[in-house]
């Protein structure tokens, strides 16, 4: 009995003595693995710190810390560069409103070129009638194929089968218009100062109509139209707006408000080499006064005929008055090579 007591006492006590040897393994173990805890909470407590020191010394000297710059690359965006388009109208000509500077409102028409950006030339008509006399002329000058070449009984400007052929080697862009109280069969009143407004506001419309160059821009005209087109030229050279490089007038006469060889003489000041062309016949003396007034204006005769205005353009003329036209706009822009 006493021998199985023993015996009994003596597992128990090597049970026991397991059971202390786990518990001690155990405790070894969590020690362990707090000591290597409290090392990296040293090591990095000591990072922050000599971190925190290098701050105050910076802030101290006055340095700017460097900035972190990350490692991840920023995506490229390569930009998308869209051509102007450069846009040349169709030929047919445009119907244009405007206004003069006193308010009334106008009409044009714009024959444009066929390139963009194209001289233009701006084309007055006389007291005997509208826009509509420049009509033909303004197609064959445009060179676009619009011109419909026909006889006309009277065998004159009206005639376009008699216009020789276009021989320019640069586009151009045509504006003619309407002065004010003018209609087909003429001007009702006589208004040299507001036509002179009516002239300077075609200039300044023309100038800023898609396709064309506001620093290639030239007038011509008939008559009170010859007049408006040389001062309307000077006027524009003065406004800001761009740059008249020439005119090519009719029988002028100081129709309107201005001095035919003041005007002259002011656009050989503006714009040196200007050419300034000026059609006459010697029977009529107000032009035959008025183009004679200045040596450095480019006077043509046509001799002794009465002939006035739109007259004097008629086939069998010597020179050409058209083939005078072109010469007048070479001159003033030149010609490809």
């Amino acid at each position: 009995m006493v021998a199985m007591k023993n015996k009994l006492w003596g597992r128990q006590r090597l049970y026991l003595l397991l059971i202390a040897l786990l518990l001690f393994s155990l405790v070894m173990l969590v020690l362990d693995y707090l000591g290597k805890i409290d090392l990296d909470f040293q090591a990095n407590s000591t990072s922050i710190a000599t971190e925190a020191q290098s701050l105050r010394a910076e802030n101290r000297s006055g340095a700017t810390p460097a900035p972190q710059i990350s490692s991840t690359p920023s995506p490229s965006v390569t930009p998308t560069v869209t051509p102007t388009q450069i846009i040349v109208l169709p030929p047919e000509p445009t119907r244009i409103q405007f206004r003069a500077q006193d308010g009334r409102q106008l009409s044009g028409s714009y024959f444009p070129g066929s390139e963009n950006p194209s001289p233009v030339i701006v084309i007055m008509h006389w007291a005997r009638g509208d826009q509509s006399e420049w009509e033909p002329i303004a197609s064959w000058l445009q060179g676009r194929g619009m011109l419909v070449r026909q006889p006309d009984y009277n065998d004159s400007w009206k005639s376009s089968d008699w216009f020789p052929e276009r021989s320019l080697g640069i586009p151009l862009g045509v504006f003619t218009f309407d002065f004010r109280n003018c209609q087909q069969d003429g001007c009702q009143a006589y208004k040299p100062a507001e036509w002179l407004q009516d002239a300077q506001a075609a200039l300044k419309t023309a100038a800023q109509l898609q396709g064309v160059d506001p620093d290639r821009v030239l007038t011509a005209g008939a008559s009170i139209g010859g007049d408006a087109a040389l001062d309307a030229c000077t006027w524009f050279n003065q406004s800001g707006l761009g740059t008249c490089l020439g005119s090519f007038v009719l029988s002028p006469g100081s129709f309107l408000t201005e001095s035919f060889p003041t005007q002259a003489a002011m656009l050989f000041n503006q714009v040196q080499d200007a050419p300034i062309y000026c059609l006459y016949g010697l029977r009529d003396d107000a032009s035959v006064e008025t183009c004679e007034g200045n040596p450095d204006v480019q006077n043509f005769s046509y001799g002794y005929v009465e002939d006035h205005g739109m007259e004097l353009l008629r086939p069998g003329r010597d020179p050409d008055p058209l083939i005078l036209l072109e010469d007048f706009i070479r001159s003033a822009v030149g010609d490809l090579p």
